[in-house]
């Protein structure tokens, strides 16, 4: 990979670790996050009380409890002014959503697993390797979504417009986060920084540094992520602008899994046991390399005017120049005063100073009563994004059946695989909007847009060429929205989309909100669902490989979902329903062979299917807190049921379950002692396939089950200041020969494993 010196020497040198070329690694990283604060300490301004912004700092000049209130998060400094404030944005219209701050400590130990915080997904057992969630109503497709579907399974390092976010600081501020665990030859870690600073109090600066690398436990399965992203906002009355620009680059190395599942499920069986190191593997010597890359702008002007209110928040109803003249008049009126005040010496007398305390009074009475907002009535907003998106899957391996052969098809010539494939896409949205609350009337906010879709897509041909597709969408929405306001709150948006032929595709889309008082705390009610009519996408209809191959036409896929939560104090429920019809997916075929030493394997070979009849599912989640004194516990609790289990691959039930003590050391170390397990019902999980980098439903005839199999983890989690780090035990359960650890077929989870954590705040 280009990398930067620093990160090819890690690649080159083994893991980051507190030592000689791990320090010097690390201290190359750090000196350059530190560099960019000095040379921008003097940008620093005081924010603006953003909307949708969380504060993250107080003004009693007291340290504050970091388990106290988990919604605002403070960090103190004597020497500089500090506060950030965060927000993410729509990413189709850049309207700011409320956020936290990535600086709590609490589950901070869990960030590093690909897995999720609560194990909701499968993975290939490496840090950073393609994952898929186990809950189906995490899956989400959306009509006309991202085409790339290869870095779909990568959602863990990759960053979406719609997920960054945005800062307003006091001072600049900076992050450095830094898990690791294992050794040079099979550790993982990853890096990352985040720098972010204010030129004045509407325009914001920022980016940030990823750096991931996997070595991985088990034979040709490491991981080397790269990203660096910059990102703006500016958040004035009239005009406001959110931009930001992400280049990615990911290496992964495929192993196609161990050969034999009993080398971990009954090592007995025989005569060496084998490390995990030492495991046969299906493949060598083979990669999948991707670039994603996104430029993405959203702005709006405001049209609107300036409401006056008094002290009370009245609205006042004179005309504005008439209350700044009346202001301007009170300060001139002052000065005034002031002059003709005796004084002796240049000093004021006692009479001067009274007469000044009771002008300034009187004016500052004056000036108070009245506060200045602005209205937006209407907004005219215009939201680009170009993705520049490339996949190259490398073999280099040689195939025959003394070698283990994985490949069963083959369509291009060679004894290696070279495929490449890209995407351009470029997409449009103009949209006006009437906004909500600029008249007491005026009880919704509406939003009427089309949007334009350029796509453009190459893959590999015969005779040493190129094929090139190109397709065009034309999008036209309606969207009617009720954001202001505490009890109630909802969102309708519907979209027809077309390709200039054909006006098949459509999505009605809702959400819904209801906050009730009820005894101190809050109800909280939440409905959302859909009906969606789309083409799948591009890769599901078209493909060019050497070993997969299809050019094929698919009817649209009808899917519905209806559902919502309930929640109250410590209890949350969820609840959806969903029906599909045309669900299109990857299928694997295996053919059986024996190999030259007698092993019984199979090649593999990869399609796409569509299951024309209606398919159902219901999903239930239990989210269940409890807290004694000291003692919490936390639970995520779910339950599927499908009525086409040879299709939509679930769990019956998935859970996860945090016990731990919560306290202080000294009165100043905030602490968290405990241990969580994970757990899901054994099913005939997807297996992975690397030909493609996507998860795909198991051949019927060869297929394996996987799960019963709890994994424990064991923690001490820490806060102190402008500090958090932890120390781990994961998979302390582990045992030789024991249960069925697999997080994927044929994909084992990594044994017992030491790791630990930290990530500093920086104010100026």
């Amino acid at each position: 990979m280009n990398f930067p010196q620093p990160f090819r020497a890690a690649e080159r040198n083994g893991k980051i670790r507190f030592r000689s070329g791990r320090l010097y690694r690390l201290f190359s990283l750090l000196s350059l996050w530190i560099i960019m604060v000095l040379t921008t300490t003097g940008m620093a301004q005081i924010p603006r009380n953003l909307a949708g912004g969380v504060p993250a700092f107080q003004t009693d000049g007291k340290e504050k409890n970091p388990w106290a209130e988990m919604d605002d998060d403070s960090i103190r400094t004597t020497d500089v002014p500090v506060g950030l404030k965060v927000w993410t944005i729509d990413p189709d219209f850049g309207t700011p959503r409320s956020a936290r701050p990535d600086t709590l400590s609490h589950m901070f130990q869990n960030d590093a697993f690909t897995y999720g915080r609560t194990g909701r997904y499968n993975i290939l057992g490496n840090l950073g390797s393609p994952r898929l969630s186990r809950i189906f109503t995490d899956r989400m497709v959306t009509m006309g979504g991202n085409p790339f579907i290869f870095a779909q399974p990568y959602d863990f390092f990759i960053t979406q417009p719609g997920q960054l976010l945005f800062t307003n600081t006091k001072s600049p501020f900076m992050n450095i986060t830094y898990h690791e665990c294992g050794n040079k030859q099979n550790g993982e870690d990853r890096i990352r920084g985040v720098f972010s600073t204010n030129v004045n109090k509407r325009l914001g600066l920022g980016f940030k540094l990823d750096y991931l690398y996997g070595r991985g436990y088990y034979s040709s399965q490491s991981t080397a992520h790269f990203n660096g992203t910059l990102y703006g906002s500016y958040r004035g009355d009239r005009y406001q602008l959110h931009a930001m620009y992400y280049a990615n680059h990911l290496k992964t190395a495929e192993n196609g899994g161990i050969e034999s599942d009993d080398y971990v499920k009954r090592p007995e069986s025989f005569p060496t046991r084998y490390g995990t190191a030492d495991m046969p593997t299906r493949l060598d010597k083979t990669w999948n390399k991707m670039n994603v890359n996104t430029f993405y702008l959203t702005h709006r002007y405001n049209l609107g005017f300036e409401r006056v209110t008094d002290g009370e928040g009245r609205v006042v109803k004179k005309n504005t120049p008439v209350l700044k003249g009346k202001l301007l008049s009170s300060a001139v009126a002052w000065e005034d005063t002031l002059k003709a005040t005796p004084s002796v010496g240049g000093r004021m007398t006692a009479d001067s100073a009274a007469v000044r305390t009771t002008v300034s009074a009187d004016a500052a009475a004056d000036t108070v009563r009245y506060n200045y907002h602005f209205v937006p009535v209407a907004s005219f907003l215009h939201t680009a994004r170009i993705d520049h998106n490339n996949r190259r899957f490398l073999s280099n391996r040689i195939e025959n059946a003394g070698n283990s052969a994985y490949f069963n098809d083959f369509f291009l010539p060679g004894d290696s695989a070279n495929d490449f494939t890209s995407v351009l896409s470029v997409n449009n949205l103009l949209a006006f909007e009437l906004r909500e609350g600029f008249n007491k009337w005026v009880k919704s906010g509406l939003r009427l847009y089309a949007r334009h879709t350029f796509d453009r897509f190459t893959l590999p041909a015969l005779q040493e060429r190129r094929d090139t597709y190109t397709e065009n969408h034309v999008t036209l929405g309606a969207q009617l929205l009720k954001e202001q306001g505490h009890f109630f709150h909802y969102d309708v948006r519907g979209e027809l989309r077309t390709s200039g032929s054909d006006w098949g595709e459509f999505n009605v889309e809702g959400r819904a909100d209801f906050n009730v008082p009820l005894s101190g705390d809050t109800l909280q009610i939440n409905l959302d669902g859909y009906v969606r009519n789309m083409e799948p996408s591009f890769y599901f209809r078209h493909y060019h490989a050497r070993n997969a191959w299809w050019d094929v036409d698919l009817d649209k896929e009808f899917r519905a979902r209806a559902g919502g939560s309930i929640g109250y104090k410590r209890t949350k429920v969820s609840v959806h329903f969903e029906t599909l019809q045309n669900y299109t997916y990857f299928a694997e075929r295996q053919v059986p062979y024996t190999a030259s030493d007698g092993r019984s394997l199979a090649r593999y070979g990869v399609d796409v299917r569509q299951f024309s009849k209606n398919a159902q599912l219901m999903a239930v989640t239990l989210n269940q807190d409890f807290t004694w004194g000291i003692l919490n516990w936390e639970n995520e609790l779910t339950w599927q049921m499908t009525s086409s289990k040879d299709v939509l691959l679930l769990p019956v039930f998935s859970g996860y379950s945090n016990l731990y003590l919560r306290f202080r050391i000294a009165k100043v170390l905030a602490t968290e002692l405990g241990g969580d397990v994970r757990y899901f019902t054994a099913y005939y999980a997807p297996a992975y396939s690397p030909v493609i980098g996507q998860w795909c439903v198991q051949d019927a005839g060869q297929r394996v089950k996987i799960g019963n199999y709890p994994t424990v983890n064991v923690y001490a989690n820490f806060h102190l200041k402008d500090t958090r780090f932890y120390v781990m035990a994961s998979h302390v359960n582990y045992s030789s020969g024991s249960g069925n650890p697999f997080w994927a077929p044929h994909y084992p989870m990594n044994r017992l494993v030491f790791r630990l954590g930290i990530s500093w705040n920086f104010f100026n």
